[in-house]
């Protein structure tokens, strides 16, 4: 007669002793080493770039992470680049029949950025990179140069493969002027705002106010200060083709209006943006009215005395769930302080008079011809 076996108790939990290695065994390919390359392997993958005039450096490549450094490259000077450009390309074989090549530009003032292709082929990779004009990643937007890093994307084509239409993604940009640096980080999740830092030098005491590019839209979150400055979000589309023409089109309209406004006084800022103020106070207040009524709701709808089975009695339950919701729809969290009202700023809010050699500001010094 049949016996079924008796149930194992479900506590504690079965332990699980390592079993000994079997003889002749192999490991998880995934956790072997890398191999290094070799030197054919080396020749081999850099025959389309020889083929192009770009020549292997030894010393600067590393076999063992699998990484091939190329001799750089320099560009001619022109009017928009008066100091040339200087490349160099990164090839990479992080997996198997996936290669990513890496195009770093630097400019005469340091500013670099960055073009990133990936796929199966090298030869295809670098048609794909040299397809994209050096000096067209840094453009003048608002009268600043900035360096845009982009990533190289394909569409699939007809057959699943990956030789459909290129397009460039941002990724991020960069800029400086008057002692301040401005960087924008596009390189989030789908649906998540990008960031835009305002980070100025130990040199410059800038004190902006919150809504300095609120003011600007709806896009436009307020300044939040972290440890090397300022930081805001910017909404953008979820994905391509839309989200990167319009992520330029933001950044060129925020230089042209920080360039704009932080060469004016700033007693000019409150007066020229004073309407659009108002506007953006009562924008970062609307997240802290919606989760406040939310949560009045719920239990306004008991002490009204809602009957047993009625559609209100059962939305004052749920309203806890209808407030997660709305958190994560927003995809950040709203601010729960009070909103100090506009109010105009003061004097040295863009910065510190300028200082001397010494150290002293101009206007703190005395002419040493005058006696005291």
């Amino acid at each position: 007669m049949y016996a079924p076996k008796p149930m194992r108790p479900l506590w504690p939990p079965p332990i699980k002793r390592d079993k000994p290695p079997r003889v002749g065994g192999t490991e998880d390919a995934r956790r072997q080493p890398r191999i290094p390359l070799t030197h054919h392997e080396i020749l081999a993958l850099a025959e389309p770039f020889t083929r192009r005039g770009r020549h292997v450096d030894l010393a600067g490549s590393d076999r063992l992470a699998r990484r091939i450094r190329f001799k750089p490259t320099e560009y001619s000077a022109t009017s928009d680049n008066p100091g040339g450009l200087t490349e160099t390309l990164v090839l990479e074989n992080p997996g198997r029949q996936h290669f990513r090549l890496i195009r770093t530009l630097t400019d005469a003032a340091g500013r670099v950025a960055t073009l990133r292709s990936d796929g199966p082929d090298p030869k295809v990779l670098i048609e794909r990179v040299e397809a994209v004009d050096p000096r067209g990643q840094f453009p003048t937007l608002g009268g600043v140069c900035v360096a845009c890093s982009y990533r190289v994307e394909t569409d699939p084509d007809a057959d699943g493969g990956s030789n459909g239409k290129a397009r460039l993604v941002l990724l991020r940009a960069s800029t400086d002027f008057d002692g301040l640096g401005i960087e924008l980080d596009a390189q989030v999740g789908h649906g998540m705002p990008a960031e835009i830092r305002l980070l100025p030098t130990p040199q410059r005491t800038l004190r902006p106010p919150e809504d300095l590019l609120a003011v600007l839209g709806w896009a436009w979150r307020s300044l939040r200060p972290f440890e090397a400055g300022w930081r805001a979000h910017l909404r953008i589309p979820a994905a391509e083709p839309a989200r990167t023409p319009d992520v330029e089109a933001k950044l060129a309209r925020t230089l042209e209006h920080l360039v704009g406004t932080l060469g004016s006084p700033p007693a000019d800022f409150h007066r020229t943006w004073l309407r659009q103020r108002w506007f953006a106070l009562a924008r970062r207040t609307l997240g802290f009215l919606t989760i406040a009524s939310l949560l009045a709701i719920g239990p306004g709808i008991l002490m009204l005395g809602a009957p047993e089975g009625s559609p209100l009695r059962l939305l004052s339950f749920v309203m806890p769930a209808l407030l997660v919701l709305v958190l994560i729809a927003r995809h950040e969290a709203p601010s729960m302080k009070i909103t100090p009202l506009p109010r105009p700023l003061p004097g040295d809010a863009w910065g510190s008079e300028p200082a001397h050699r010494d150290g002293l500001p101009e206007a703190g010094r005395r002419d040493p011809s005058v006696a005291r």
